[in-house]
């Protein structure tokens, strides 16, 4: 059997997503032959699981590979327009987010309202990362509608792409943020505060303060308290530094900002 068969047929029958993923690197990176011609044949393929994985060899080949930018754009969206499985269709949608073609995003916004979570956080994924900035109308409405998806990884991408990866404003951008600035999953509350941090949106500092009192603060908290440069969060801070629980260069940094002897954080 040659090698690409075998990390094929080992990653087909891999149900450990690490370990699933570690094979689709090694086929990426130390099969290069005729791995284009395999992937879109099991793309086109009457199998779930071979056309998921299909679609997940596209998304990275093309890193590995930019002169297959067009034939393989060709064949997500071909895939796109007849798949109807959860996994797979999750897995053409993160693709494309990994090819960044802007002219894919039509056909990504209405996969915003799908029934399976996995395929809505592909699309999260996708729309925040291939999005021109400023963010389309389109753009918006997917992502605020998808912070408050019931996933709490589909909140998370979409907050991230909202708050972090554009600079949209407006009190739209500011409510659906706010929203999830006490979001039961800390990475989507933690994404939330740092987008009000870097907007200058005073609401986030009582927000602010509770999540740096956590026993679970990590520092994109921190970094949101050297963006929003309150005096009101020198307290917290300066527990957190004689705690000595956190890291701290981002620490003096948020310090410095909110105490006013750093002018460097960002204006509205």
């Amino acid at each position: 059997m040659r090698p690409l068969d075998a990390r094929i047929d080992a990653a087909l029958r891999a149900y450990d997503e690490d370990c699933r993923w570690d094979l689709i690197g090694g086929i990426v990176g130390e099969c290069p032959d005729d791995v284009l011609e395999t992937a879109a044949s099991l793309l086109r393929g009457p199998d779930e699981r071979g056309r998921t994985l299909g679609a997940d060899i596209l998304g990275r080949l093309v890193g590995a590979e930019p002169s297959i930018r067009a034939v393989t754009l060709r064949a997500l969206l071909e895939a796109l327009g007849s798949e109807t499985a959860a996994a797979p269709l999750a897995s053409i949608v993160a693709a494309l987010g990994h090819l960044g073609d802007v002219g894919t995003l039509g056909r990504i916004f209405p996969l915003a309202v799908h029934e399976s979570a996995e395929v809505r956080l592909a699309v999260a994924f996708a729309v925040a990362t291939i999005s021109p900035k400023p963010l389309v109308p389109e753009a918006l409405v997917a992502l605020i509608r998808l912070s408050r998806d019931a996933d709490p990884e589909v909140r998370d991408w979409a907050t991230f792409g909202l708050g972090t990866l554009s600079d949209a404003d407006g009190p739209d951008v500011r409510a659906a943020l706010l929203a999830r600035a006490e979001d039961a999953y800390r990475e989507t509350r933690a994404e939330a505060l740092f987008g009000l941090a870097v907007r200058r949106d005073p609401r986030a500092v009582p927000h602010l303060i509770r999540a740096l009192r956590s026993p679970l603060v990590g520092g994109l908290e921190v970094d949101a308290a050297a963006a929003a440069a309150d005096p009101r969060l020198l307290p917290v801070l300066w527990a957190l530094q004689q705690a000595g629980s956190t890291d701290e260069i981002r620490l003096r940094r948020a310090i410095d900002r909110c105490s006013g002897r750093d002018r460097s954080a960002p204006t509205s």
